[in-house]
């Protein structure tokens, strides 16, 4: 299993710094996974980092979703989002070998850039409405 690596990018910006940030370091810890399976690391390193990549995950939605409680943000659909994600990572990190550490790595890369075109570039075009840079 063998994925191309992809380095961040200001077209993956949003232009709140918190948001930006967390997700640099989200696509960082999903390439160390891509590039951990290419290079035939050991599992147990893999599945380290992939927890890693949840626990950093958990604690950026926390933040996106106090920032919306804070300004009052209708986001069902972004928490949801977030739930259901949580739920699919969980499932995965509870049952993984190498091939399965891979699709993993390779589904939270697509999700992750997907959710920040489809999902965080709305909310952050809210919270600079409010004055959050």
């Amino acid at each position: 299993m063998s994925a191309p690596i992809i380095e961040w990018s200001p077209q993956y910006e949003v232009g709140i710094r918190f948001m930006d940030g967390q997700h640099r370091q989200m696509l960082d810890l999903v390439n160390r996974v891509v590039e951990g399976v290419h290079q035939g690391k050991d599992l147990e390193d893999l599945v380290s980092v992939l927890r890693d990549l949840v626990r950093l995950t958990e604690h950026h939605f926390h933040a996106e979703e106090t920032r919306m409680a804070e300004l009052g943000a209708d986001a069902d659909e972004h928490r949801n989002e977030h739930r259901d994600l949580i739920e699919s990572l969980r499932f995965f990190t509870d049952r993984l070998d190498a091939d399965k550490v891979g699709m993993c790595s390779v589904f939270l890369r697509d999700w992750l850039l997907r959710h920040i075109n489809s999902t965080d570039r709305p909310f952050a075009a809210f919270l600079r409405e409010r004055g959050v840079t």
